[in-house]
Formats: structure tokens, C-alpha cells, sequence
């Protein structure tokens, strides 16, 4: 176990939140879960999970700015050196786990956010988006949520900032953890029986990158159905190769014609 507090901030998450939480419990001294107005069974599976680490706190949430305070309050109540951010859709493979313990031994006092590699599942656990390397882990003493700035492309994240100097960059501060040590991410797969409540805070059905397939391993805490077991990169390869020769000879044959024809 390290000295890490995790912060689970979920709304409508009953799909993948027992995982997430299982995941990381080995890793945490202490897990509090912020359920910012549930409709759905996400509140009862968290409850379900067998562990004195968790604490359930209910809220409710009509703004990002709203969402933003919680994050601080959760920051306010921790009594760790550190806390880490997990939502009820991200889920880490348990070598993950072991590797952050051993990797966080040798972070030094000026470092204040590490970054890891996520991967998101895009359509099916058959296919992920690029990797994308994201803060996660944050020194609790040194890091604050902005309330009042923000992404303008994003404005449901919630961008962290250094507590004495909110104008600093946190790039100076922060380090990345090796490739090899990842979660993944289910953000553009159905999260919910009741997704349509969120309405537009529900974004995961149009990824901004294009996917590529993925053979495993998956995470152990996850329970994936819908997998094509059987779908192996030479496998996956042959069938691309005969379906593009397919597609190019139609496209030969029947839609392009030289120019003057």
C-alpha cells in the first residue's frame, strides 16, 4: 500500500464502476466516492463492494463549476501525501498497480503531478483510440482544481493548478511514468442503463481520433463481454488485405474512370 488517497467523482457509472474501484483498492489507503446524483444502480454496486477503504458521499451537481469544488473538498479531506483521480470508467490492469507502488518510492519532493498513459476503448473492447497521457496522480499539499477557468474546448475538466502559484505551468512539476504502466478507458462505450439522462455531459459516442484494433491483455477486474477472442493480429491482417483488394477492384472496375473518358 502507498500513501495515496483515491477520488472517485461518479454520475451513472454502473456499468464499469465496480471494476474501477476493485482495481485500485490494492493501491489505496483510503477511496472516497462523491456520487454527484445517480439515476441508475451505480450507488448500490459501489455500496456492494466489500471494503472499509470506501466512503460514499452523496452531492448534486448542475455545473462544471460545482463538479470543480467537490474535487477540492475531496482534496480538503485527504490526509495522504497523495491523491489520485479515477473515474468510474477507468480501469487499471493489476501489474499497473504494482509498477505505480514501486515507481511512486522514487518520485522526488519537486515533482507534484504524474502523468500515465491511458487507453481508451473505442466501440467494443476489440479496438482503442492512441494512447493518451493524462495527470492522474497529484501531491496533495501543492494542488488545487480550477473553479473558474475551464477547458474551452473541454469544459467539463476540471484543469488542476500548483496551490502557491496558480499561474505557474505545471510542466516544470510533473513527470511521466513508462509506457508500460497504463489504464484503460471506457468513455466512448455505453457507461449506463440511463446514459440518456446525462444528455450532452454523455460524450463518448464520437471519439476525435481513429481506432486501432487491440488483441489484449485486458485488465483482470474487468468483465469483458462482446471480445473477439478469436481475433489475432495475423488474422486481423488477412481479413483487411482481402477487404481492401475487394473494395479497390470495385473501385477500379465500376467508380473511377480517367479524366477525358
Amino acid at each position: 500500500m502507498t500513501d495515496i488517497t483515491v477520488h472517485c467523482l461518479v454520475r451513472n457509472e454502473e456499468r464499469f464502476v465496480r471494476q474501477a474501484i476493485v482495481s485500485v483498492l490494492p493501491l489505496a489507503q483510503r477511496v472516497l466516492v462523491y456520487d454527484t446524483g445517480s439515476t441508475d444502480a451505480t450507488l448500490n454496486i459501489v455500496d456492494s463492494i466489500q471494503s472499509d477503504k470506501i466512503e460514499i458521499v452523496r452531492k448534486r451537481a448542475s455545473s462544471s463549476r460545482e463538479l470543480s469544488e467537490y474535487r477540492n473538498e475531496m482534496i480538503e479531506r485527504t490526509m495522504t501525501e497523495w491523491f489520485m483521480l479515477v473515474d468510474g470508467d477507468e480501469i487499471y490492469p493489476t501489474r499497473a498497480i504494482s509498477r505505480i507502488v514501486d515507481e511512486m518510492r522514487a518520485v522526488p519532493p519537486t515533482v507534484h503531478r504524474i502523468n500515465l498513459d491511458r487507453r481508451d476503448f473505442v466501440g467494443s473492447f476489440n479496438f482503442i483510440l492512441p494512447v493518451y497521457r493524462i495527470g492522474r496522480i497529484f501531491r496533495t499539499s501543492r494542488i488545487r482544481i480550477r473553479t473558474d477557468k475551464p477547458l474551452r474546448n473541454r469544459p467539463w475538466v476540471e484543469p488542476p493548478y500548483l496551490r502557491d502559484d496558480p499561474s505557474a505551468p505545471l510542466d516544470q512539476c510533473t513527470i511521466q511514468l513508462p509506457g508500460d504502466i497504463f489504464f484503460f478507458h471506457c468513455q466512448y462505450l455505453a457507461r449506463s442503463s440511463r446514459d440518456n439522462d446525462l444528455g450532452a455531459l454523455r460524450r463518448w459516442r464520437k471519439p476525435r481520433f481513429l481506432a486501432r484494433p487491440y488483441f489484449g491483455p485486458w485488465p483482470e477486474a474487468l468483465e469483458v463481454k462482446g471480445i473477439a477472442p478469436w481475433m489475432t493480429p495475423k488474422l486481423f491482417c488477412t481479413w483487411s488485405w482481402l477487404n481492401t483488394k475487394i473494395l479497390w477492384a470495385r473501385g477500379v472496375d465500376s467508380a473511377w474512370k480517367p479524366t477525358g473518358a
